[in-house]
Order: C-alpha cells, then sequence, then structure tokens
C-alpha cells in the first residue's frame, strides 16, 4: 500500500524559505513536527496532548488526498512569521502536485492563491475544525493552512520555484466561516496571511474565497482508501 501511495505523493523540490523548513514532502512518518523542534513548553505540552489527533490528520491526509504530499514537519502547532507572543495555531503545510494549465498559469498571482485557497484551504480548515479537543483547548489560538504548488513556467528550471500561502486564523473567525457565519471576506479580513513567489514574500495579495468541491469529488483512478478510514472532508 505504501509503495502504491508513493506514486503519488509530490516529488518536487524549490527553494522557498518560509516560517522555519524549506517544502520538501515528507515520508508518513516524516510528516509531524517533533518534540524537539518546539522551542516553548507550551507548544511541547500541545503536540503531547494532541499527539493522536495529529497522527489522525496526517492519515487523513494521507490516504484522502494522495495527489498531495504533507511537507516534512508539516503537520504540528506553529506561530506566524514574526509573531511576538507565543500564541499557537494547529497548522498543515501541503505540497499540491498539478500539471501545467494554461488558465491557471494565465492568472495573476493573486487569484492563484485565491484558487488554491479556495480548493485546499478551506477542506483542511473544516477537517481541522472536527477535532473538538483542540477546539476547546484554549491553549490553541487558532488554525493555519500554508499551501505550496509550482509556480507555472518555472517546471523545467534547475531550481522549480513554489509558490506559497500561508494563512494563520483564530478559531472564532474559522468556525464562523465554515458555518456561514461570517463571510468569506470578513474572515480574510480578520485572518493573517501571505502569499510568497519564492523566498520572496509578497505580502497580503487580495484573497478571494469561493465554494469549490474538487476535493470531495476528484478520484484518483484505480484507488480506494483502506477500508475504515475516515475522510472527514
Amino acid at each position: 500500500m505504501r509503495q502504491m501511495m508513493s506514486r503519488f505523493l509530490v516529488r518536487r523540490l524549490a527553494a522557498l524559505a518560509l516560517i522555519l523548513f524549506a517544502p520538501v514532502p515528507a515520508a508518513a512518518d516524516d510528516a509531524i513536527m517533533s518534540i524537539d523542534q518546539y522551542k516553548t513548553s507550551k507548544a511541547r505540552t500541545l503536540a503531547t496532548t494532541h499527539e493522536p489527533l495529529l497522527k489522525q490528520m496526517r492519515e487523513e491526509i494521507y490516504y484522502c488526498m494522495p495527489w498531495v504530499g504533507v511537507q516534512k514537519s508539516g503537520i504540528g502547532f506553529r506561530q506566524p512569521k514574526g509573531a511576538v507572543e507565543d500564541d499557537r495555531y494547529l497548522s498543515v503545510w501541503i505540497v499540491i502536485d498539478q500539471d501545467e494549465d494554461a488558465r491557471f498559469s494565465a492568472l495573476p498571482p493573486e487569484r492563484r492563491a485565491s484558487a488554491m485557497f479556495s480548493r485546499y484551504g478551506t477542506d483542511l480548515l473544516r477537517r481541522m475544525s472536527v477535532m473538538q479537543p483542540v477546539v476547546a483547548d484554549p491553549n490553541v489560538q487558532g488554525f493555519s493552512v500554508v499551501l505550496s504548488w509550482l509556480k507555472p513556467g518555472t517546471g523545467k528550471a534547475a531550481q522549480p520555484i513554489n509558490e506559497t500561502l500561508a494563512l494563520f486564523a483564530d478559531k472564532q473567525t474559522t468556525l464562523g466561516f465554515l458555518g456561514k457565519r461570517v463571510s468569506a471576506a470578513e474572515f480574510t479580513r480578520r485572518s493573517k496571511f501571505s502569499v510568497f513567489d519564492g523566498t520572496t514574500d509578497l505580502g497580503r495579495l487580495p484573497l478571494e474565497v469561493w465554494e469549490d468541491s474538487f476535493v470531495k469529488t476528484f478520484k484518483v483512478a484505480n484507488y480506494e482508501a483502506p477500508k475504515g478510514q475516515r475522510c472527514s472532508g
């Protein structure tokens, strides 16, 4: 099963520096941040307390979304870049594998980021929002999604470049957005996010969010998740 799954995982590397790591798709066992990567007791306690849920998230992405890869150490409790307080967000960083598409390539960076968040970001937030022990934990500030994808036109370069969206939103805003009590425009206004072109921080580009059912409806040919695997998305 692992060998079959590996065919669908992303194998592209990119020269990107965001938060602490470069986006290198991980083997399943390397997807969760290790305890020694956390610098505060609060973060280490969160990682230990919610370890079963982190493993659940890893397995759910691995088996239910086999066309994406999880960044090495991409699941854990992170802080926004430049954070002063020790606010911790349950964070998932995925690397999205997709073929070159002329329509996607023609979009400006902010529309590509909007399309990726609408397709994958909201889905990942939804998966995290049903983890009730995390939602109820007062030491978890909110949720974070980091999405990386190959920048159009760079796939054949000596060093392919990734574009990345890193977004952090507090629990109240996220749950309100998912429950349609907070509009998409208000959600993005309240969220902390940046778009990156390789290592270049483009800042808060205009980000739009719309309904996209791709993750719920797309099926990889000749692949079925293992019997009993829960896919909450």
